[in-house]
């Protein structure tokens, strides 16, 4: 089964303090990891996904640096401007803009993610059998690895305090219900818990990958 992607990237990224760091433009999406600007590691991931047929790039008013590169590279990709009033709202108004079904969604600040994340997500998706499934974390996954997630929620049965990932799966005709009946996948990958929401997030980020890196070369 095949289904699009929207990743996320017109979001005004209050909380990220640019005077911090080094960048050529102030928008997350354009952030540099290596030698590539962390969307371009998740466009790769969802054009070599298996499960993905059609990824779309969601934009806004608060991310023309980001619509004006991407454009540039010539990506097999669809870019869509959103009004950029909220996740949700944009989220629902590339659902209706393009008629969408059933879609991915992925947030533009998630680098480290890979095909066969997307792919064992999407498998989960179609077992579980609901309108729709939120990707979670176990929040001890991230105390494991020094990372403070900024918002935790306690798992149905009371047993886990469990951190979104910004990955969703919803079957767009249900996109107008103010509740959907929802599945939670919690994954144990490490590479989704390395999102960047504050400065702090992207060196630490940096670190980790740099780490991944140097493994490759030692081998």
């Amino acid at each position: 089964m095949q289904i699009p992607t929207i990743i996320m990237a017109g979001g005004k990224g209050e909380r990220f303090n640019f005077d911090k760091i080094k960048s050529e433009y102030q928008e997350k999406p354009l952030l540099l990891l290596g030698n590539k600007y962390i969307i371009e590691y998740i466009i790769d991931a969802a054009l070599n996904s298996k499960h993905i047929n059609r990824v779309i790039v969601a934009i806004s008013p608060f991310t023309p640096q980001t619509k004006f590169i991407i454009n540039a590279k010539k990506l097999s990709i669809e870019l869509v401007e959103t009004p950029g009033i909220d996740y949700h709202s944009d989220i629902s108004f590339v659902i209706k803009k393009l008629k969408l079904g059933i879609i991915m969604t992925i947030v533009a600040d998630i680098p480290l993610i890979k095909p066969e994340i997307i792919d064992e997500i999407i498998d989960k998706y179609f077992i579980l059998n609901k309108p729709a499934l939120s990707v979670m974390a176990d929040v001890k996954l991230f105390s494991k690895h020094g990372l403070n997630p900024t918002i935790t929620f306690q798992s149905d049965d009371g047993q886990k305090n469990l951190v979104p990932l910004g990955i969703n799966i919803i079957d767009g005709r249900f996109i107008e219900q103010l509740e959907i009946e929802q599945a939670t996948y919690i994954s144990d990958r490490v590479e989704l818990i390395y999102n960047i929401n504050i400065v702090d997030d992207y060196f630490q980020l940096k670190e980790f990958f740099n780490k991944i890196e140097k493994q490759k070369e030692d081998k």
